[in-house]
């Protein structure tokens, strides 16, 4: 343990910017930084860039946070236990693993059907393109904004504008793509090199929600009967939240697919005590069971909270955090 306390300090040192992954009721985590405020061994406080969190981030004790530091390399990772609050309203953090190598997740690919807008923008330079990028989704954020309470007349006039601009956007017809939280593969009709940045306006219906995100061509092949070209690539920037829209949509695609098929939930538990079950029917089964527990538990909790009572959980929770700091301590 004591090259653990030493991974920490190198890795998370005091003042270092950090990465927090903060869960959300919904699923997927919303990505926030946080600066570390003070570190006592493999006790952290981190002050949040932020003072209102988003709807339906979940922050309770006993919860396990993902922290991350980028550096060129990917970045280095860790867990921490959320045990208390410390000074200033700063969260405190108990890290409990080793500190690793940062990758990227895993996404499940499905075929889709949406309309995909794909442009060029004016230049390839990276940070300009960057730039671009975040005032769309200013813009975006800008106007589904309500006009406030004494608002100047020429900012409610500005969002006025940027909403009508925002409607008059091309539709583009609906297009096959196979897509995961990644990227995506689209048919085009011209054949573009490998590391060019494109813009992308994806139309998601599920939840209803364009997408604003910038994408890195990775390969281009010819498509079967001269349709163009088949062409492949990552999302290079896109805003997390809209990353974990992208993966609820494949869920929720993966999910109609099966009730195309006939299939339903009991079948789906039924089926798993066969053996020679697709993994990915397995993993989908898993994941809708999980997703309802975790939903009635949320639900439990806060309906203890309101009663003015702590739930069972969060009471075994917080009883197990103060006999380990007890130990530690000792």
């Amino acid at each position: 343990m004591p090259g653990d306390f030493e991974q920490y300090a190198s890795n998370f040192p005091v003042g270092g910017r950090v990465s927090i992954g903060i869960p959300l009721a919904d699923g997927g985590a919303f990505q926030d930084w946080g600066v570390v405020c003070a570190l006592d061994r493999d006790l952290m406080e981190l002050e949040l860039s932020r003072d209102t969190l988003p709807e339906g981030a979940i922050l309770t004790l006993g919860h396990t946070l993902e922290l991350r530091r980028p550096d060129k390399e990917g970045g280095r990772c860790c867990r921490g236990v959320l045990v208390g609050e410390g000074a200033n309203g700063a969260l405190e953090l108990r890290l409990v693993d080793g500190v690793g190598l940062f990758e990227p997740r895993e996404y499940y690919r499905q075929d889709v059907y949406l309309p995909v807008d794909f442009r060029l923008p004016p230049t390839q330079q990276l940070g300009e393109v960057r730039d671009r990028w975040r005032r769309r989704l200013r813009d975006q954020e800008f106007a589904a904004q309500q006009a406030e309470f004494g608002e100047p007349e020429e900012v409610t006039e500005l969002r006025a504008e940027v909403r009508l601009r925002l409607a008059q956007r091309p539709m583009v017809p609906p297009a096959a793509a196979n897509m995961s939280g990644g990227g995506m593969r689209l048919n085009l009709p011209e054949r573009f090199t490998p590391g060019l940045l494109v813009e992308l306006t994806i139309y998601l219906p599920v939840p209803e929600r364009v997408l604003e995100l910038v994408g890195e061509i990775v390969t281009v092949q010819p498509a079967p009967d001269d349709e163009g070209f088949r062409t492949a690539l990552r999302f290079r920037f896109i805003d997390e939240p809209d990353r974990d829209r992208i993966v609820g949509y494949i869920s929720h695609e993966q999910l109609a697919l099966l009730a195309r098929q006939g299939r339903t939930t009991s079948d789906l538990a039924g089926l798993e005590l066969k053996r020679g079950i697709p993994p990915r029917l397995r993993l989908t089964l898993g994941l809708l069971i999980l997703a309802a527990l975790v939903g009635y538990l949320s639900y439990s909790i806060v309906d203890k909270r309101q009663r003015g009572e702590k739930h069972e959980i969060e009471r075994i929770f917080e009883e197990g955090i103060a006999r380990y700091i007890m130990l530690r301590r000792h």
